[in-house]
Formats: structure tokens, C-alpha cells, sequence
């Protein structure tokens, strides 16, 4: 007859032992190993201190329990690291320096708070490293220490529109804390916006009348507003008499007398003169700037923020328009095969030559601002009719032959489009670089170049 073997019991103390070691004493050495700094959840109101965590995850959950607009969470050094809602200071650095991003769409960009120092504050991420900002049509994430975080009051000097005489003017903040700020009139108002009324916009296309309006989206507007002259494509022609160039400018200027030397540049390559010239205004200070008497560069050419010194030099006025015209829109900005091309308008930081050209967030803005006052009659905007919305599906645009695809512009894009005729199924537009045999060619001459985009897509 087989015995059965006894089965040896496990000490209780040895179980015992083991679950204090997996619940207990892991779980406490990743906690401690983990540690990322010290967290104080806090009421700003009354600068009471709720809770205080060594890791940022478990004081965002505390502050996402506390019921306040006034709960923060500071670090050790008493930074502010997350608001329930709130502002962002980008005037946090030397005018040399730029604040890098990433863009929600993954692009990198660059924007100087020196230019525009607030941003609409949209969150900070789960770790507390990163903030979610917008400004000037983009929104994008920086690292916390590249800006400071505010509670929205009325101390501080945010950015607002307002219409004044039929324009739209922007009063730009420069400085949150000290209060300076400088206004622009940027384009016709539009209708739906009253005089004597102050109006929150971090895209310049939704309107609010108020802070809180803005962080809550209640809408002025329920269409978006885009500023003509700031979305008129390049590839557009200015018909306005030369004559009207010289009143902008004094004959200490670069730009005097130089109204020709753009209208011939414009006949040669099929770009705006008047935008050209809009942007010099802007770029060299109304042509007194050092670069534009001393080195004929009308439009910063190379003169980085970092080292504006770096200056491009040009035997000419004349031969620094070429250049602009050719080697940096032609071949660059307005070559939708070029990293730098977001669309050739002025724009903002989220679509048009803004998002690479300037660190300037409202650098399309200002350049907006010169060809509207150039264009005081609005002789151009009537002759170059343009269409301008953000896609709600890819946009593909066609070589003649109506088959080849010359380039794509992404769902969810802002596009301005010059429409030479109606096509029945198609629109026939500006092509924004030469075509040549039905594709792409920036070395060849523009002259009666065209495309096509289907109108089924333009929505």
C-alpha cells in the first residue's frame, strides 16, 4: 500500500513577509525613487496651502478635486505650473531670444514675447513639464520654464481688438506687467464687431467680448473673420498708382523714389508689389533702418534675431528686390516643395510666410497693416478676388491637364486661394510657384501659370 506524501506547509510569517514586500515596501521604493520635485496644491485667492505632494501627478489630482478658479499648483521655487484657467507670459527672456515649440500638428516654431508677450493659457501636461498655449492662430507646447504662468486679472495688459473708423485695430501687449502695448490697424472690421468695445482673439478669426467668454468659447462670431489683406496670396497683382508709395516715406528713406523697381519686379515674376513693399516698410522701419541704407536689405534678410548683424548686403535696392522675389519667395516661401512654405500670404503663426519668417507672432499682422494703408481705396481688394478657409478634407491641387497633382493642402489647413475663373466642377486658381509640362518648376518664368483645385474639396 502507497503512503501519501505530506505536503509541506508555507510559514504564515514567510506569506506574511511577502505581501508587505509586494504592497508595501515595492510600491514604497518606486514611489520614492520616482519622486520628482516638491508640489504644493494652493489657493491663490488666499494663498492657502492645501496639500503638498513629491510627485506633480498626485498634486493634479488633488487640484482637479478642489472646486476654484483660484487652485494652482507651484513648485518648490514658487513657480506656478498649472491654473485652472489663466494667462502665458512669453516676455520671460532677452529680446536675442527666441521661445522654441511644437506645434499640436508636430511642427517645431519659434515665437520672441518681446513682439507679443500673452498667450491663452489652454494647460499643462501630466507631468507637469510642458504648457499648452495659444497665440497668433497656433497652438502649440513649450517647456514650463520658457514662460510664467498668471491668474487672469485685470492688472495685467493682454492683447485686445477693437474698431475704430471702420478699421480693425490690434492693440498688441509688449509687456503684461508693465502695461506696454502698441496698436495697428490691420484690416477692414468686420461688420458683426461694434466701436467702443474691447474684443479677446489669440487667431484673429473668433471674437470674444471678455476673458472669461474667451476660455469658455462663447463666440462673438459664429463664421470665422479672416483679415484680407493679411491672406492675399502672393501670386496676386497691385494695381495701385506709384505715387501713393512715396507718401509713407520721406526722401531720407531707402524706399524713396523705389516704387518702380517693385512694379518692374512684380512684372517679372508675378508677385504683389505692393506686399513687397508693404513688408519692406515693415522689415526696415519705413527704410531708415541701418541695414537698408548702409546694405540695401529692405526685408531682414539673414538678420536673425540672434545676431542681427548677420544682415545680408546688396549692391542695390533693385537687387535686393530680385532676391526677395526670387530666391526667397520663388524658391522658398511661396514653393510648396520648400520645408519653409505654409502658404503664401502674410498669415499668422499658424499658416502664411509668418510661421517660419518671423519670430514675431503678429509679423503677418504688421505687414498686413502697411498694404491696407497703401491700399486706402481697397483698388486691390476689389480686383484680386480671393477666398480663404480653413479645409474640412484634403485639398488637392491639379496641373492643367486637370490630372497631376502639383501639391496637397491638408485637412484641417487655412488656405487662401486667388480664383481666376469658375469651372463649372472646378475653380481655376493662381498656382503658388511656376508649372511648367504640367508640374512644379521654381526655375522656370510664372508667366500664365495656373491650376486647378475641384470645388467639391474647397470646404
Amino acid at each position: 500500500m502507497k503512503q501519501k506524501r505530506k505536503v509541506k506547509k508555507i510559514p504564515i510569517v514567510f506569506i506574511l513577509t511577502l505581501l508587505i514586500f509586494v504592497f508595501i515596501v515595492i510600491p514604497f521604493t518606486i514611489l520614492k525613487i520616482t519622486e520628482d520635485g516638491q508640489y504644493y496644491v494652493e489657493d491663490l485667492n488666499t494663498s492657502e496651502v492645501q496639500a503638498s505632494y513629491k510627485h506633480y501627478i498626485f498634486a493634479s489630482f488633488k487640484m482637479d478635486t478642489i472646486d476654484s478658479k483660484y487652485a494652482c499648483i507651484k513648485d518648490e521655487n514658487g513657480k506656478i505650473l498649472r491654473l485652472q484657467s489663466g494667462i502665458v507670459n512669453l516676455k520671460t527672456k532677452d529680446i536675442t531670444e527666441n521661445t522654441e515649440y511644437t506645434a499640436d500638428t508636430d511642427e517645431t516654431g519659434y515665437v520672441n514675447g518681446s513682439y507679443g508677450a500673452d498667450a491663452q493659457y489652454l494647460g499643462t501636461s501630466f507631468n507637469g513639464k510642458k504648457v499648452h498655449f495659444k497665440i497668433s492662430g497656433v497652438q502649440a507646447w513649450t517647456d514650463i520654464n520658457n514662460v510664467e504662468l498668471y491668474l487672469y486679472d485685470d492688472s495685467y495688459t493682454l492683447s485686445t481688438y477693437y474698431v475704430y473708423k471702420g478699421s480693425l485695430i490690434h492693440t498688441i501687449s509688449t509687456d503684461l506687467v508693465q502695461g506696454n502695448a502698441n496698436s495697428i490697424a490691420i484690416g477692414p472690421a468686420p461688420k458683426f464687431l461694434k466701436e467702443d468695445t474691447a474684443y479677446y482673439s489669440y487667431d484673429g478669426h473668433y471674437f470674444y467680448t471678455s476673458y472669461k467668454n474667451l476660455v469658455d468659447d462663447k463666440k462673438v462670431n459664429k463664421n470665422p473673420y479672416y483679415n484680407y489683406y493679411q491672406y492675399v496670396p502672393h501670386r496676386t497683382t497691385s494695381y495701385l498708382n506709384n505715387v501713393i508709395y512715396n507718401t509713407y516715406v520721406n526722401d531720407e528713406s531707402a524706399l524713396y523714389n523705389q516704387a518702380d523697381v517693385f512694379f518692374n519686379i512684380q512684372a517679372k515674376y508675378a508677385i504683389n508689389a505692393s506686399m513687397m513693399y508693404a513688408l519692406a516698410l515693415n522689415e526696415s522701419g519705413l527704410g531708415l533702418s541701418q541695414y537698408a541704407l548702409e546694405y540695401h536689405n529692405l526685408f531682414g534678410h539673414a538678420a536673425i534675431d540672434e545676431n542681427p548683424d548677420n544682415a545680408n548686403q546688396y549692391k542695390s535696392i533693385a537687387d535686393c528686390v530680385k532676391q526677395h522675389a526670387y530666391n526667397f519667395l520663388q524658391q522658398g516661401y511661396l514653393n510648396p516643395e520648400d520645408s519653409r512654405y505654409h502658404g503664401s500670404w502674410f498669415g499668422d503663426k499658424a499658416s502664411g510666410i509668418n510661421v517660419n519668417y518671423a519670430s514675431d507672432p503678429y509679423w503677418g499682422e504688421k505687414a498686413a497693416s502697411f498694404y491696407y494703408q497703401l491700399d486706402e481705396d481697397g483698388i486691390d481688394q476689389k480686383k484680386n478676388p480671393i477666398k480663404t478657409i480653413q479645409l474640412s478634407k484634403d485639398l488637392k491641387v491639379y496641373a492643367p491637364n486637370k490630372k497631376d497633382v502639383l501639391y496637397t493642402y491638408k485637412k484641417g489647413s487655412i488656405v487662401s486661394i486667388n480664383i481666376l475663373e469658375d469651372e463649372h466642377r472646378y475653380y481655376k486658381i493662381s498656382s503658388e510657384a511656376p508649372v511648367k509640362d504640367n508640374h512644379l518648376n521654381v526655375n522656370a518664368k510664372y508667366k500664365n501659370s495656373y491650376a486647378y483645385i475641384k470645388k467639391s474639396d474647397f470646404k
